[in-house]
């Protein structure tokens, strides 16, 4: 953003530079914007050159008060040779120099205002400034030249609204500009459809002024639609610059349409509230764009956060799920030990076998994990599902019933041959009977856990684990499980999770039923046979 104490605190050589800039400008300004002028003191229903002394103030500071007091009357001086003489040249160059500096300064210092323009209510706080100082600057004008007696009788008000409008449209239309471009970083990029957002303007101008069965009142609505699609576009900078451009052409088009009548003072009129409509609508897009953008950083922080914590709970995942095999070497680790000790030459090469299961299992439990973290791409082959469960049981029962907790396992003496993916099924299992297993140890000494497989249609068979343990607590969400929230006290509330998962990976879904009689969790599975489920996991 720009540094509003740099032009204050510039150099001397610099800072006069400035003031003549701003000399030439103001000077340029009040010669294309003198138009449709009441009497010889310069009412013209536009001044620009307001909107430029407004913008020097709020960004150079009071270091420029003097130049700002006197551009009115050496611009009169060198363009028309000061009409109304020196003393009042004077006088109504203080007037109108003091309402600008005045505008600035409430916008600098004590409004709560943002030059960019970024929201709506910057946008009321400067036209609100804008219109108290214009008038201001009317007011103190007219009252001067009426003083002097140089207005007749009923002009009074004539004139000072004729300076109000001027003003008021002068610092709207040309100060938002000089602000932004001050301002405003990064500059919007310019979007390929301009050109036909710049047609659109000068078509809607056209129309106003070309068509001879209405009058330019009548369709001045019409530059709304062409505002409204750049404020639209690029937000109060769009707007601020489409304004600029509506108010040259509307100047020019009254000078060729309406020639010495002073049509252009009543359509500075509609132009005031274009301009005003103009502002807000781009200062809601541009805010709303701010709070998009807001919410993506905060997204951006809040995905880095969550990464950082899911982290460590991968951690625990791991350790969750490799405690079992790990726990089952060490056991087997002293078995074949003390074997070796006393000679025992069998049980050594039935432990060391046991070992070397226990490795394999928990290898291709750390594989698992990493795939189904990485949603991997998961292998179906042909799985006899009595074979799948009788494996389960007599790995795992042995350790389970040290625990006081009796595993079996029911199946139908017929089962087809499903197609699935035998290392998730069986994590999916030990999740579940894990989560069996900690429930019963919570509550009693002894305990029964059945795994049981059924067909339930031509489509769909179940695995199910159910035990008599105390059940899930009222609280716990059975419809949806939330990763690592566990009702255990040393749990990582991944188990359910992963189990759900798996289900979801083959196609089917995870049913949790719950009572004071235990918990009853079922995989519910597509049931797919020979080529056909071949293809469908293939497909995946």
């Amino acid at each position: 953003m720009f540094d509003l104490t740099s032009l204050a605190n510039a150099s001397g050589q610099r800072r006069l530079l400035v003031v003549v800039l701003y000399m030439l400008l103001f000077i340029a300004f009040d010669y294309v914007s003198y138009v449709k002028p009441f009497g010889t003191f310069g009412a013209t229903p536009w001044n620009p050159q307001a909107g430029l002394s407004v913008s020097l103030i709020y960004l150079g500071g009071t270091v420029y008060a003097l130049p700002v007091l006197l551009s009115a009357s050496i611009s009169d001086y060198v363009l028309r040779a000061a009409p109304l003489g020196f003393s009042l040249e004077l006088l109504t160059s203080l007037a109108t120099g003091f309402s600008h500096i005045l505008c600035a300064l409430l916008l600098q210092r004590f409004l709560p205002f943002d030059p960019r323009l970024r929201t709506v209510r910057d946008v009321i706080t400067f036209v609100g400034a804008a219109f108290f100082t214009s008038a201001l600057a009317a007011g103190l004008y007219t009252i001067v030249l009426a003083t002097a007696g140089e207005l007749g009788r009923g002009d009074f008000l004539h004139v000072a609204w004729r300076l109000f409008i001027g003003g008021l449209i002068g610092i709207l239309v040309v100060c938002p500009v000089i602000l932004l471009i001050v301002t405003l970083r990064p500059v919007p990029m310019v979007r390929r459809n301009w050109m036909l957002q710049f047609a659109a303007i000068v078509a809607a101008m056209l129309i106003i002024f070309g068509y001879r069965d209405a009058t330019a009142f009548q369709l001045f609505y019409l530059l709304f639609l062409p505002l409204l699609w750049v404020a639209l576009t690029y937000g109060t900078a769009g707007s601020a610059a489409a304004l600029v451009v509506i108010q040259i052409g509307l100047v020019i088009g009254a000078e060729i349409r309406f020639g010495n009548d002073p049509g252009l003072a009543a359509l500075q009129t509609l132009m005031i509230a274009l301009t005003v409509t103009g502002l807000i609508v781009g200062a809601v897009v541009t805010e709303r764009e701010a709070a998009a953008a807001r919410s993506r950083d905060q997204q951006s922080a809040m995905n880095r956060t969550l990464r950082v914590r899911a982290a460590g709970e991968i951690a625990a995942a791991i350790a969750h799920e490799v405690n079992q095999p790990l726990t089952a070497v060490k056991t087997y680790a002293s078995v074949a030990s003390k074997a070796l000790e006393d000679g025992n030459v069998d049980l050594v090469r039935l432990a060391i076998g046991k070992l070397s299961t226990q490795s394999d299992r928990a290898a291709q439990v750390i594989k698992s994990i990493r795939e189904l973290l990485h949603q991997g791409q998961y292998t179906p082959a042909p799985i006899d599902l009595s074979d799948l469960l009788s494996e389960f049981v007599n790995l795992y029962s042995g350790n389970l019933q040290l625990a006081g907790v009796a595993l079996t396992y029911s199946a139908p003496e017929t089962l087809p041959i499903v197609w699935a993916d035998k290392i998730q099924l069986s994590q999916a299992l030990l999740n579940l009977v894990n989560n069996s297993a900690d429930a019963i140890r919570g509550t009693s000494e002894t305990g029964h856990i059945s795994v049981a497989v059924d067909v339930l249609s031509p489509n769909s068979y179940a695995i199910s684990v159910r035990d008599d343990g105390p059940g899930f607590p009222p609280s716990f969400n059975t419809e949806d499980p939330t990763l690592f929230v566990t009702t255990k006290a040393e749990g990582s509330g991944i188990g359910l999770s992963i189990a759900r998962t798996v289900a979801e990976i083959h196609g089917g879904r995870l049913v949790i039923e719950t009572s004071r009689r235990g918990a009853h969790v079922k995989l519910i599975l597509p049931l797919e046979r020979g080529r056909d489920a071949a293809n469908h996991f293939d497909s995946r």
